[in-house]
């Protein structure tokens, strides 16, 4: 294994110092033990800092910096700006890796350019402390433009965690600070526009820490974004066949969705029918023949 290898890990930390000790713990357990972690506390009110701060007395690979709160992908995009290291792990707060997940990577690495290292991962339920099967099946298959684009979230997504990127995928693309969600999709289309050497490793080498508070369950804020990141498309998608594929798959399943919300918009104005009413009312009375 090649020990001179660098990863450069960047942490975004917005409010969450709860978690902050699991994270860098994580680090500190790895058997490869060549990495910094770049710690970006992005405006927190909470006691981040003061946590942050004891963690890079105790560890001078551990680096910490302030910012005013301008959201993940500004975050991530100036612990980009901080890397020295020929690999990136981008690792959110809340969520941790299991002890093998740089030195099984590292035993991939026979490029420093171009390359990117996926493992799979684990859920981690935070109200009962349990891990849980991933919310979908990993493939080699999936790591392409061309997948990534038509099949993201039907089929699979890819935690942006489970991955480490050479240092000029990272520094070439960095982070979306218009979109608020789907930043990672649109960061790996972005990244596998160059086809980069891709190593997969079918073994769950990091948490995602699952929390019914988190904005991913925010169906309206998701689909907002969505758009958001559609508009962009044709700026990175270059194979225009591939994208007129997409929109057209696209414009079906937005058809789809109305229909199915039509069909429940038209059951709840019934529900709000006298007639409605009176027959729910019988049946509580069981006046009402079944």
């Amino acid at each position: 294994m090649n020990d001179s290898i660098k990863i450069s890990v960047i942490v975004p930390c917005y409010n969450q110092a709860f978690f902050l000790d699991d994270c860098i713990n994580s680090l500190i357990d790895q058997t490869y033990q060549n990495w910094e972690c770049i710690l970006i506390n992005d405006g927190s009110t909470d006691n981040t800092e003061e946590k942050s701060l004891e963690w890079q007395k105790n560890d001078s690979r551990i680096k910490y910096i302030k910012k005013t709160n301008g959201g993940l992908s500004s975050a991530r995009n100036k612990g980009i700006e901080n890397i020295t290291g020929d690999f990136v792990q981008f690792l959110d707060c809340d969520d941790f890796l299991y002890k093998e997940k740089f030195e099984k990577s590292i035993q991939k690495i026979s490029n420093l350019h171009n390359t990117v290292i996926i493992t799979n991962f684990k859920r981690f339920d935070n109200a009962t402390k349990t891990d849980l099967p991933p919310h979908c099946i990993l493939d080699e298959k999936y790591f392409s433009q061309r997948e990534i684009l038509l099949k993201w979230d039907n089929t699979f997504s890819i935690p942006i965690h489970c991955a480490i990127f050479s240092k000029d995928i990272v520094e070439k693309y960095k982070f979306d600070e218009e979109l608020r969600a789907k930043e990672d999709w649109v960061f790996w289309l972005q990244a596998y526009g160059e086809n980069p050497k891709t190593h997969y490793i079918n073994e769950p080498l990091l948490a995602y820490r699952m929390s019914s508070a988190g904005m991913t369950n925010n169906e309206f804020f998701m689909y907002e974004n969505k758009a958001k990141a559609i508009v962009k498309f044709e700026q990175i998608i270059s194979d225009k066949d591939l994208l007129r594929e997409f929109f057209k798959e696209n414009l079906l399943a937005t058809m789809y969705e109305n229909f199915q919300l039509m069909e429940r918009i038209k059951l709840l104005g019934y529900k709000r029918t006298m007639k409605y009413k009176i027959n729910k009312v019988l049946k509580v009375l069981h006046l009402k023949k079944k």
